[in-house]
């Protein structure tokens, strides 16, 4: 349940396409373009040098898209380095597809060619000292329709037995580091779902239900943490199907503030665990509207997917 999620010259070479399944060179105009947020491995610290294929970011679409291309953000690269797509991952066929950045360089706002089938985004490292940020991708246009999670599978195999009316107790540390409003806004928001059973109630004790507290720890990997207990107090993991007697969220404020998060990408984070306090699951294809995807996002509210399944189950 952990929401981590953890420049000289310019070389923008195309090379020809050996996979004909792969790239369209027909014209598309697709249907819908979604926020997504996929980047390599450490950003925005710099890579790791010379591991070829540890920075590989695998590409996960619905199975209903047809076509869809990506949207480079930024890519900066250190002299040997390259990013490159392909349409398949092991150490020798991953550069057999295009080629964004070699060599030095920064490069922005780039669009791949139209892609159908899988697809891989590579940073691959030399060994020479020389390290950049790597790539960040922030949008995803494609033709078909998206297939998020609904109904049971958008669920985790645990939660509490009823959300109608959870305490929920804020530490002091949620104030110090400027996350009341963003929780107050996210619990209301859930709390007006209609059609569904779902209340807060706030609570003096700190062995409420949801126990929600901040930190400011640079040492640390994730923007928020969501974990569930057993009556026992044994944490509860993914697969287990045990009810839920308590829950705690923690939010990492020094880890979004050194990502540049903003109100509405810090707001995204607040809903969307507790979105899994509701036991949510995450949204894991790139193409779906949901306030359970991963990553630094701007959207701020449940999208009428998210909606959909929490009436389903609450």
């Amino acid at each position: 349940m952990k929401h981590i999620v953890r420049f000289a010259s310019i070389a923008l070479v195309i090379f020809a396409v050996v996979f004909s399944h792969y790239y369209s060179s027909q014209h598309v105009y697709a249907s819908t373009v979604q926020e997504v947020d996929l980047r390599s491995s450490n950003y925005p610290d710099t890579y790791l040098d010379g591991y070829k294929g540890i920075y590989d970011r695998a590409v996960t679409t619905s199975s209903t898209i047809t076509s869809y291309r990506l949207h480079f953000l930024r890519i900066a690269t250190a002299t040997n380095d390259r990013v490159s797509v392909s349409s398949s991952y092991n150490t020798t066929t991953q550069e057999a597809g295009t080629i964004y950045l070699s060599q030095s360089g920064y490069v922005t706002d780039v669009w791949t060619p139209w892609i159908t089938g899988s697809a891989y985004v590579n940073l691959i490292t030399t060994n020479d000292g020389n390290v950049s940020t790597g790539f960040v991708i922030d949008k995803i246009e494609y033709n078909g329709t998206s297939s998020p999670l609904v109904n049971s599978a958008a669920f985790y195999p645990n939660s509490f037995s009823s959300v109608s009316n959870l305490s929920v107790y804020q530490s002091s540390s949620v104030s110090t580091y400027g996350y009341t409003s963003f929780v107050n806004n996210g619990l209301n928001i859930l709390d007006i779902i209609t059609n569904a059973n779902i209340g807060f109630t706030p609570s003096t004790s700190s062995t409420a239900q949801v126990q929600i507290s901040a930190n400011n720890s640079t040492g640390l990997d994730y923007f928020a943490l969501t974990q569930p207990y057993s009556s026992s107090g044994s944490p509860i993991s993914s697969v287990d199907t045990t009810t839920w007697s308590y829950a705690t969220v923690v939010f990492n404020n020094a880890v979004m503030n050194s990502w540049g998060f903003s109100t509405d990408n810090k707001q995204k984070t607040v809903t969307h665990e507790l979105g899994h306090v509701l036991s949510l699951k995450h949204q894991d294809n790139i193409d779906v509207n949901s306030i359970m995807k991963v990553g630094k996002l701007t959207i701020t509210s449940p999208s009428s997917t998210d909606i959909s399944n929490l009436q389903y189950r609450w």
